[in-house]
């Protein structure tokens, strides 16, 4: 009788570890499962090819030769209900229902939003599972590069990538340079501007504000007057910068500046506005003895410099170089 009760005991403590098995197979499915469903779930907004935005994002404007790649653009406005698709293909549909909405700093309708604009949004998930439109921002379209033409109602740019593009000028686009207001005169070839507008639905760009970038040249001093420097570039070209009481000065080894500092044969890095006439009217000027550590060239422009500095150093300070740049007491100097 031992032998049955052994065989009878085996086999009850084998079925009880088979239905262990199922119940524990069971339970892993069934979280597999729950877990598939969340992640389908976080995921249902979200752009195909684009799971990093998540489904609350930022989609910059591809506009104005920006790194972007996806640019959302409204196709149909309908209420609150705004169609939107994007550069790759991506389309949705959403609901602006009290979202806050802004366009250059500025709190907008939805009645406000047209086709054509393109827009950023984020989203929060609610507690039922679904997503509301939290911001919406209107992406101010941009346009940037350097001045090629200029007409009596258009200037025509190269962009950082090389192509043409032309602006629609009109009586209300405003301009600034050097944080001061300009006018039109100060477009002339080959400064660099940023502008922003509107673009219609043929693509055509209207500026509304235009900000000119300070120009600069870098170079060896050739000769100078008590009012200019004439300055032979890296690139061969003979340039006059005309200087005034105005114009600061850092000089290296020199603690308090003025044009006389400035000598023939010097490196000079000037910046300021360029003329019509293709000379350039100094805010500032950086020299520096040949014998002596170079300094840097002036900062950029929408993230593109003016040009590499001279010798060793990157930097514009040393040593020996004046800490603060210094106006001049009179454009003195004797001719060189």
């Amino acid at each position: 009788m031992t032998a049955p009760h052994s065989t009878w005991r085996s086999l009850a403590l084998l079925g009880t570890l088979l239905l262990t098995v199922v119940a524990l197979v069971a339970f892993a499915v069934g979280v597999a499962s729950r877990g598939s469903s969340a992640v389908q779930a976080a995921q249902a907004s979200t752009i195909p090819g684009h799971p990093e935005l998540g489904p609350g994002w930022y989609a910059p404007s591809s506009l104005g030769g920006g790194t972007a790649q996806v640019a959302i653009t409204i196709t149909k406005v309908d209420g609150s209900k705004l169609s939107l698709q994007t550069t790759d293909g991506w389309t949705r549909t959403i609901d602006a229902t009290g979202a806050t909405i802004t366009k250059a700093g500025q709190t907008m309708a939805v009645a406000d939003l047209k086709v054509g604009d393109q827009i950023n949004f984020r989203e929060s998930r609610q507690s039922d599972g679904t997503y509301r439109i939290t911001t919406i921002q209107v992406v101010v379209p941009t346009a940037s590069g350097t001045v090629s033409a200029v007409g009596s109602g258009s200037v025509t740019i190269t962009q950082f990538d090389g192509s043409s593009k032309t602006l629609t000028l009109t009586g209300s686009t405003t301009y600034s340079e050097a944080g001061a207001t300009a006018t039109k005169s100060a477009l002339v070839v080959s400064v660099r501007i940023s502008a922003q507008g509107m673009v219609d639905s043929a693509g055509n760009f209207t500026a509304t504000a235009i900000t000119i970038a300070p120009s600069s040249v870098q170079g060896t001093v050739a000769s100078k007057t008590a009012t200019t420097i004439v300055v032979t570039t890296t690139a061969g070209k003979t340039v006059t910068v005309d200087v005034s009481s105005a114009t600061k000065y850092s000089v290296r080894g020199v603690s308090a500046p003025t044009l006389a500092d400035v000598a023939v044969g010097n490196r000079i890095a000037a910046q300021g506005t360029l003329n019509a006439y293709g000379s350039l009217n100094a805010t500032m000027v950086q020299a520096s003895p040949n014998d002596q550590p170079g300094f840097g060239g002036f900062g950029g422009f929408n993230g593109r410099g003016f040009g590499g500095g001279f010798g060793r150093s990157h930097g514009s300070g040393g040593p020996n170089a004046a800490a603060t740049p210094q106006p001049s007491a009179a454009a003195s100097g004797s001719t060189a």
